[in-house]
């Protein structure tokens, strides 16, 4: 999820596109952006076990801080405004397909208007993406 527009909004964006060229029969990545619920049911097609929704968060922490959510936490706003915010995007996937779903907050340094993420935000989301490759290989 993300808003490219807006500097390390766009962190979980960048995770998903590191991991697009390591897709398989385990891994399967969608990039949300500012309307996830459009890919709701592409995700539940593909039949997962687990969904993890990478989006930048307010933590409280330094940029480039990222840690697992829970849902109450992620209900009381954590994640940045959608079309649909992402605990409705959760509760439809579970409604659908069954599957468990963890969201993944990185705390973003800038959300100006701009193209890039910061240095911080970047180095977090190809910690984040290493993570991913290992434990799905």
């Amino acid at each position: 999820m993300g808003n490219e527009l807006r500097a390390d909004d766009a962190v979980g964006l960048h995770v998903v596109r590191l991991l697009k060229h390591c897709m398989n029969n385990r891994l399967k990545v969608f990039e949300g952006q500012m309307t996830p619920e459009v890919y709701i049911g592409p995700a539940c097609a593909s039949h997962p076990t687990h969904v993890l929704i990478v989006d930048a968060a307010e933590l409280g922490q330094k940029p480039g801080a990222w840690q697992v959510l829970s849902q109450d936490t992620v209900e009381q706003g954590l994640f940045t405004t959608h079309t649909i915010p992402a605990v409705e995007v959760a509760a439809e996937i579970q409604r659908r397909c069954s599957a468990v779903v963890v969201f993944l907050g990185i705390q973003p340094k800038s959300r100006d208007i701009s193209l890039g993420l910061s240095r911080e935000c970047q180095k977090a989301a190809e910690e984040i993406a290493e993570i991913i490759r290992k434990t799905v290989s």
